[in-house]
């Protein structure tokens, strides 16, 4: 008898629904997308059904469309506006006891010694719950905003990247665990032996540390990354924690799964520390007829116009002049920016021979699904089964009462089929997703120098 593995299950909040129109619902019990209290009694429901962590994306542009999109479509959004992640996780973190606080900050514009700092004083103000989702940006509009009339190019923005994590993760090794001694008798608050400096200059940065805060309780934040890209993939498998992906079907996500994983294996990782995490968009019903009546509503209230610029932003390409009613046409693959998003539709329209018109529904509700709990668990089950997966990054096409119903409809079938986890199983984040303390890089460069003095006396 095959044993089954826990599911991972994130919670990705989406401000009043990941729906666009999920903000004109009449019954919408939110007037506001910065209610704070409203969070606060989401991630509370989110921790009572045993959620391994809360993932917030985030954009430093208005609006999470690409600059194709006009103002005058996302005027009729509530993407708009977002709370800053690391700010709101600090919040959370007084409101919770044992679900992950999971933020997006991206690589391209930010500094390392603030990020490292952020991460590092959420990770002790959770008690160790913090983690950093590494993305770099694409938006053309986010590097105006940094002084750039340009976004840094696909192969620059990975390589940029890729300093910019070592430099992070190196100024979280600035301290030893053991470097505070708060020895009132001898008067030594630390150890001034257990003290690094990182003295990072590299093509990008150049950061001298050590780091002003003691090392995370966590050792290392935990590390999650969103991509698909060959570049993407390489750094996942190398750096993340947690990857998350676009799939629109079983097969691809296998494919993807089995390619990290050996990627990871590759660099000398073990590849069951490198946990792939499926988006999945969901209107949790109490039924089938309930969620798909759900969903019916909210798309009956997309604008068309603002469909089809939200359409061609995701898959990089102007259908405005073929029939709505017909197929999807062939695509060129975007060369420049996101090719994960383009990938996930099309693969989509393909899988489910959807026309433009449908495409375009699924786009304004940024690829969510109508489900009852039974067909939920069903699919989350052979996902798994299939070895597509280690788990799935779930957010919610209305923030009305999906949620709730997934707490308490969804997780308790998912743990009576073994799939799901009854109570967290430590204090950390790492330790409730299974993942190694991470060593520090300058007590193991120690320990190296010490084994080499051993085996060659020094002359």
């Amino acid at each position: 008898m095959t044993v089954k593995k826990d599911t991972i299950l994130l919670w990705m909040p989406a401000y009043l629904g990941f729906h666009s129109m999920a903000w004109r619902q009449e019954a919408g019990r939110r007037q506001s997308e910065m209610d704070f209290d409203m969070v606060r009694r989401q991630i509370q429901i989110a921790e009572r059904g045993k959620f391994h962590a809360a993932f917030f994306a985030d954009t430093v542009a208005v609006g999470v469309y690409s600059a194709d999109v006009s103002m005058e479509a996302l005027s009729r959004t509530a993407k708009a506006s977002a709370w800053e992640p690391v700010t709101l996780l600090s919040a959370l973190a007084a409101c919770t006891n044992n679900i992950g606080l999971l933020g997006t900050v991206t690589t391209s514009y930010a500094e390392p010694y603030n990020v490292a700092r952020m991460f590092a004083s959420l990770d002790h103000i959770s008690g160790g719950r913090a983690g950093w989702n590494v993305v770099t940006t694409s938006h053309p509009k986010s590097a105006m905003n940094f002084g750039r009339d340009a976004h840094y190019g696909h192969g620059e923005r990975y390589e940029r990247c890729e300093e910019f994590f070592d430099t992070v993760a190196g100024l979280w090794d600035s301290w030893e665990d053991d470097a505070f001694l708060r020895d009132k008798a001898s008067g030594r608050y630390f150890d001034p032996e257990k003290l690094h400096s990182l003295n990072h200059r590299g093509k990008h940065l150049s950061v001298a540390g050590p780091l002003n805060i003691a090392r995370p309780p966590q050792g290392h934040p935990v590390i999650a990354q969103a991509g698909s890209s060959v570049e993407g993939r390489a750094f996942a498998a190398r750096h993340a924690d947690l990857i998350y992906t676009m799939q629109a079907e079983v097969k691809h996500a296998k494919t993807f799964y089995d390619d990290v994983k050996a990627q990871a294996a590759d660099s000398g990782r073990n590849p069951d520390h490198v946990k792939i995490m499926p988006a999945i968009g969901l209107m949790v019903g109490r039924s089938r007829a309930h969620a798909e009546d759900k969903i019916a509503a909210l798309d009956e209230l997309v604008d068309p116009v603002f469909g089809m610029e939200v359409l061609s932003s995701y898959i990089k390409a102007d259908l405005s002049g073929y029939d709505l009613d017909g197929p999807v046409p062939e695509i060129a693959e975007d060369q420049a920016g996101s090719k994960t998003s383009q990938k996930y539709f099309l693969d989509l329209a393909k899988r489910d021979n959807l026309s433009i018109r449908q495409l375009m529904q699924v786009a304004a509700r940024l690829g969510t699904a109508p489900g009852s709990a039974m067909d939920i668990a069903d699919m989350i089950e052979e996902w798994m089964e299939a070895g597509a997966a280690d788990g799935f990054n779930i957010t919610f096409a209305s923030d009305e009462d999906s949620l709730e119903i997934f707490v308490d409809d969804v997780i308790p079938e998912l743990q009576r089929r073994g799939l799901f986890q009854r109570e967290y199983r430590g204090r950390t984040l790492r330790e409730n997703l299974g993942l190694p303390h991470p060593d520090n890089r300058f007590v193991r460069g120690q320990a190296t120098r010490q084994a080499r003095r051993t085996l060659v006396p020094e002359t």
